[in-house]
């Protein structure tokens, strides 16, 4: 007959076994959906709960919607939407006017609020009328500061703006001038640091009265007045301007001789015209 020896059964997995295997199996399938359509609900749920954007990040330049499903006008307006309208003053319309421009020697009533705007946001040819020319009294050195592109950015960087930078890059032969330049820039460092670009120093709105003035004859800074006369009724405007077209060297104190203005501050103001007759 045939010989041999038959298998050893006590290794062999039951059928209890195999049973039980199968069904663990399935309840881990089951578990691992029911884990991923929990996942895709939150993300649903976030994207439509109130409160939160629609949009989380917009990218640069982009309409970004606002939780109220308006847009936010900082990123709806570009460089190109800004209009010069001196060599110290441009404007950026931020809600269009109605009504008509006024007329030298209008009665105009405004609402505005003013902040400080920072001299980091100079260009270079801010840097260079604002602070080389009337502050340090440099002209000789407007142009190889125009050549360097030396902006607000890199005059108040420490790190930058050395004096083994002036003697370099600027080709400054005297270290004292050199030295006094470097100085000179770290003050109006520091003088950032106590005014805070975006610091408002004045406003109707806060007052909660309106300025009222007779366009064209100076009874406002000339920035505002030049700014207004650009403006129909009704517009609502952000107006940028430097120090030449607003409080000069000598600065905005209250009558208690607190500051309110730096020295040769850049200044920005938000206007809305809302009568000329």
């Amino acid at each position: 007959g045939l010989s041999g020896h038959s298998p050893d059964t006590s290794t062999l997995p039951t059928l209890q076994d195999t049973v039980m295997l199968i069904l663990s199996m399935q309840t881990l399938l089951v578990a691992l959906t029911l884990a991923q359509s929990a996942i895709a609900f939150c993300y649903s749920a976030r994207a439509l709960t109130p409160g939160t954007s629609a949009c989380v990040l917009a990218a640069a330049g982009t309409t970004q919607t606002t939780n109220d499903g308006s847009r936010n006008e900082n990123e709806t307006k570009g460089d190109d939407d800004w209009v010069t309208l001196a060599e110290s003053v441009r404007k950026i319309v931020l809600e269009d006017g109605s009504g008509e421009l006024p007329k030298p020697g209008s009665d105009v009533e405004l609402e505005y609020t003013g902040t400080l705007r920072g001299e980091t946001e100079w260009s270079t040819d801010e840097v260079v009328r604002c602070w080389l020319s009337n502050l340090q009294g440099l002209d000789s050195l407007a142009e190889i500061f125009i050549e360097q592109e030396i902006d607000g950015s890199k005059l108040m960087d420490s790190t930058y703006f050395t004096e083994e930078y002036c003697l370099g890059e600027l080709g400054i032969e005297n270290k004292i001038q050199a030295k006094k330049l470097v100085m000179a820039a770290k003050r109006i460092s520091r003088q950032q640091e106590e005014f805070q670009p975006g610091t408002q120093f004045d406003s109707s709105v806060t007052r909660g009265k309106n300025y009222s003035f007779k366009m064209g004859e100076g009874r406002v800074i000339r920035a505002i007045d030049l700014a207004v006369s650009t403006m129909k009724v009704g517009e609502r405007a952000r107006v940028q301007c430097n120090s030449d077209f607003a409080y000069g060297p000598e600065g905005l104190r209250t009558s208690t001789g607190d500051v309110m203005v730096p020295p040769f501050a850049s200044l920005s103001f938000d206007l809305r015209l809302l009568s000329a007759t």
